[in-house]
C-alpha cells in the first residue's frame, strides 16, 4: 500500500495545537509545541493507527523560528513496548525517511523535537506518515512437462504488493503445505506482475508432490495455492553380488534392488548361463520392494565349472538386471578338515581362486610350492642354486595382501622376504612383484600366505646353478 496516514493522535501533556495537522498530507502546514529553553525537549506527540505490517517511516520537522536545526526522537510502539527508531539531526527540507531495522505490526508512533538554538523556541510537527508494507499475491499452477525426476512449475504475481518482489519461486515436499524451508527453486531479481516457470528436479520416480508458487519482497513470502502432481515410474535399478554357499551343483544367488523405480517389482530372480546369456532362469513372484534378495539355484549346475550370472526385477515399466557376475562351481569330493586348496595356474592366464577348508572357511589360509634343487641324491651331485631375483605374478583383487616366505635346506621356519599388495585401480590387472632376495641354498621351499581370495599366476626366478660332481 505505501504511505499511510495515521488516523488519531494523543497529546499526553496538552503541549500541541492543531494536533491534526501533523498527519494532513501537507509539508506547509503544522502542529506548534508551547515555547521551550535552550536544549530542553519538547513532549512527545503520538499518532496512530489500527496495526500495520511496516519496515519504515517518514516525518518533517524544525524548530519555530530557530536559527539552528533540533534533534528530533521518534519511536514505534508493536508487541506491546517503545522501540526507538532514530534520534539524532534531520533534513528540516522536506521528508525524513528511516528505516525500523526489521518489519513489524506497528501502531503508534512518538516524536518530540529538542531546541538546540541558544533563546527560547516554538517547536513544529509538519508531518508524521507509517509505511505499510503489503505482500505479493501470487497463484500457482498446474505442473508440466512431468518426467520420472522432474517437472516445471508455473506460477504468476498477480499484484506485486508494496513494492516489487526480489525473489521468485517453487516449493515443494511430498507431505503437503509446502514453505520455503523444504526443497526450493528460486531466482532473484526485480520482478513485476506476471507468469514465471521453474525447474523443478531431483525427484523419484512415481512419488507424488505438492507444490506452491512463491514471491519475496519487503513484507516477507507469499504464496500461491498447492498442486501436486506425481513423477512417472520407471524400471527398477537392480545389483548383481558374487553368489555365495557355492557347492559342485547349487549355488545361493544374491541381488538387490536399490531403486523401485516408482512402484514394487512383482518378479525378481536371476539369471544365469555358461556364458554372458541368459540361458537359464531362476526368479520368485509376489510384490518386492526395495533391498537385497536371494535365491537359491541347483538346476543346470554342474561342479566345477565356471558360469555367469546377473540379478533382474521387472514391474509394470519394464525389467532391469544387474551387471554380470563370474562364479565356478566347487569341485566334486569332500575335503577333510584343516586341508589347503592350493592355487594352480598355467601359461595362459587361468588360475582358481584358492578357498579355505568347508571346515574352516572364513579363517585364514596359506598356500605354497616348493622347488627342489638338491640333485644329489639321483646323480651324485652336490648342486647348489643361488637365486638373484624373484618375479612374481598375480592377479589384482579388491582387497587383501600376499606375504612371501623362504625356507633354505634344513632351516626349521620361513623367512620372510616381503609383500605383495594384490589391489589395483583398474582391476582385473596384473600385479609384478619384483624381490632381490640373492640367497643360495641345495633346495628351497617359497611359501605364499594370504588370508583372502588370491590369484597367483606364476613366478620367474633368476639365478646361478653352482656345483661339483
Amino acid at each position: 500500500m505505501g504511505w499511510v496516514l495515521p488516523t488519531g493522535y494523543d497529546d499526553p501533556d496538552s503541549k500541541y495545537v492543531n494536533e491534526t495537522t501533523a498527519y494532513d498530507n501537507d509539508l506547509n502546514t503544522f502542529s506548534y509545541h508551547d515555547v521551550v529553553a535552550p536544549g530542553v525537549w519538547g513532549s512527545y506527540l503520538i499518532v496512530t493507527h489500527a496495526s500495520m505490517l511496516s519496515n519504515q517511516l517518514r516525518f518533517k520537522c524544525w524548530v519555530h523560528l530557530g536559527s539552528q536545526p533540533g534533534t528530533v526522537d521518534i519511536d514505534i510502539y508493536h508487541d506491546g513496548a517503545w522501540y526507538n527508531v532514530y534520534e539524532g539531526v534531520y533534513d528540516v527540507g522536506g521528508y525524513n525517511v528511516k528505516q525500523l531495522g526489521g518489519i513489524y505490526n506497528v501502531t503508534k508512533i512518538r516524536i518530540r523535537v529538542r531546541n538546540n538554538d541558544s533563546v527560547d523556541r516554538g517547536l513544529a510537527i509538519h508531518e508524521v506518515q507509517f509505511y505499510e508494507a503489503v505482500a505479493a499475491t501470487v497463484t500457482t499452477q498446474a505442473v508440466d512437462q512431468i518426467d520420472e525426476d522432474s517437472g516445471r512449475g508455473n506460477g504468476n504475481i498477480t499484484n506485486i504488493g508494496s513494492a516489487n518482489p526480489t525473489k521468485r519461486g517453487f516449493c515443494w515436499n511430498t507431505s503437503g503445505s509446502p514453505t520455503v524451508a523444504d526443497d526450493t527453486v528460486e531466482e532473484e531479481g526485480s520482478f513485476g506482475t506476471g507468469a514465471f516457470t521453474g525447474s523443478i528436479s531431483g525427484l523419484d520416480p512415481g512419488v507424488q508432490y505438492y507444490v506452491k508458487a512463491y514471491a519475496y519482497n519487503e513484507a516477507g513470502y507469499a504464496y500461491g495455492g498447492e498442486v501436486n502432481f506425481t513423477t512417472d515410474k520407471v524400471a527398477p535399478t537392480v545389483t548383481t553380488q558374487a553368489p555365495t554357499s557355492v557347492l559342485p551343483t547349487s549355488i545361493t544367488g544374491n541381488g538387490n534392488i536399490t531403486a523401485t523405480g516408482g512402484e514394487n517389482s512383482t518378479v525378481r530372480g536371476f539369471k544365469y548361463g555358461l556364458t554372458q546369456d541368459d540361458t537359464w532362469d531362476a526368479h520368485d513372484d509376489g510384490s518386492f520392494g526395495a533391498g537385497a534378495f536371494t535365491k537359491a539355484i541347483s538346476s543346470n549346475l554342474l561342479a566345477n565349472t565356471t558360469y555367469w550370472i546377473r540379478a533382474y526385477a521387472t514391474n509394470t515399466i519394464g525389467t532391469s538386471y544387474g551387471a554380470w557376475v563370474q562364479f565356478q562351481t566347487a569341485a566334486i569330493g569332500a575335503i577333510p578338515t584343516g586341508t589347503m586348496i592350493v592355487i594352480c595356474s598355467d601359461y595362459t592366464g587361468y588360475t582358481y581362486k584358492a578357498q579355505g577348508s568347508e571346515t574352516d572357511d572364513g579363517e585364514a589360509y596359506t598356500g605354497h610350492f616348493t622347488i627342489n634343487t638338491d640333485l644329489a641324491k639321483k646323480q651324485g651331485l652336490t648342486t647348489y642354486k643361488r637365486i638373484l631375483d624373484l618375479h612374481l605374478y598375480f592377479r589384482c583383487e579388491a582387497s587383501g595382501t600376499a606375504e612371501i616366505y623362504a625356507k633354505r635346506d634344513s632351516e626349521a621356519s620361513f623367512q620372510y622376504l616381503g609383500s605383495v599388495g594384490l589391489t589395483d585401480v583398474t582391476e582385473p590387472a596384473i600385479i609384478v612383484k619384483h624381490l632381490a632376495i640373492d640367497i643360495r641354498a641345495k633346495d628351497y621351499d617359497f611359501k605364499v600366505s594370504f588370508g583372502n581370495a588370491c590369484r597367483f599366476l606364476g613366478v620367474v626366478f633368476e639365478f646361478i646353478p653352482e656345483g661339483d660332481r
